[in-house]
């Protein structure tokens, strides 16, 4: 473990710094609400998920259909089971992201909160107020689908690149953990923090740039410090560096970007320690032996490490 860090803090310390542009978010007038397209035809429906998002007279309004989802997401569905609905504002910058599933009348029953959060940094929003809900239950697998919609409705764009690697993402953070709901000390929120910190650690320590030998060095750490060393599969972890490896290709670790994505995540890692179901899964972890390190000491830690080794690899420099 103690190699591990100070590899890290070592190849930290001699990573040049690189930037690259990206244009700020700019902040709607006016919100956008998207319906799934199952809900055209049903005025019933359709009303009943309005009172759901909070739908306002001013809100530019419109539908997903499948070959929206198919646009966006590469997924194929028939229109009549597209019943997941949103409501999005794009906000100030710097304001964060803010996540709410309404299951007032039905469930979303795969995807958390800070799941399609997490998805939604990856596509490169950063600073929204969004809503889900569906009148009945749904998967909520097609939801950002409808994000995106609203994006183009706004006549903004968002890059196919990030909302596939938002989509890989959330499938495979869905997945991960319904393949271990019966595994003793996982829990789906521990895995969202793991995928956020690995983000945040490469952007800060790492400016962006970093191998894969390196993200699975770090993904490695973020496990071990959450609680969940030993609980995934090798096919499992190799998923997450797949999902890693190619956010970073798509540019999304470096620049102004990279620091609103920083900003946001900051403020998801918040709403994860804060929660309850982050403190069900400390006692859990501590009553199977295991411990979740507090971020910002370990953060500290790594602060202080790396500062070490600068100072030892400019001395060495210095004798040449």
């Amino acid at each position: 473990m103690i190699r591990k860090i100070l590899a890290i803090a070592l190849v930290a310390a001699m990573i040049p710094f690189g930037a690259q542009n990206a244009n700020a978010a700019s902040e709607w007038d006016n919100a956008v609400t998207v319906y799934g397209a199952a809900l055209e035809q049903d005025s019933n429906l359709q009303n009943e998920t309005a009172n759901l998002l909070g739908v306002e007279d001013t809100d530019i309004t419109d539908y997903v259909y499948s070959e929206d989802v198919n646009q966006y997401i590469n997924k194929s569905y028939d229109n009549s089971v597209l019943k997941s609905s949103i409501r999005i504002i794009q906000t100030a910058e710097g304001s964060g992201l803010n996540i709410d599933i309404n299951e007032d009348m039905g469930q979303i029953l795969l995807i958390s909160e800070e799941t399609y959060q997490n998805a939604l940094l990856t596509s490169g929003i950063t600073d929204a107020d969004v809503t889900i809900a569906a009148a009945q239950d749904v998967t909520g697998e097609s939801a950002l689908a409808g994000v995106y919609k609203a994006f183009e409705a706004q006549g903004e764009a968002i890059d196919p690149k990030k909302t596939q690697n938002a989509q890989d993402e959330l499938e495979t953070i869905t997945d991960i953990s319904e393949e271990n709901s019966n595994v003793e000390g996982f829990s789906q929120v521990q895995l969202n923090k793991v995928i956020t910190e690995v983000k945040v650690e490469i952007v800060n320590n790492f400016n962006g740039d970093v191998t894969e030998e390196q993200v699975r060095t770090i993904v490695d750490e973020k496990l071990a410090e959450n609680g969940l060393d030993g609980m995934l599969s090798q096919q499992q972890i190799d998923r997450i560096i797949v999902i890693i490896m190619n956010i970073k290709d798509s540019g999304l670790f470096t620049g102004e970007e990279a620091d609103r994505l920083v900003d946001s995540s900051k403020d998801l890692l918040d709403r994860i320690t804060s929660s309850d179901s982050f403190q069900d899964a400390k006692d859990k972890a501590t009553e199977l032996g295991k411990d979740i390190v507090n971020s910002e000491e370990a953060s500290s830690f790594m602060d202080s490490l790396r500062s070490f080794w600068e100072r030892i690899v400019e001395f060495f420099k210095g004798l040449f």
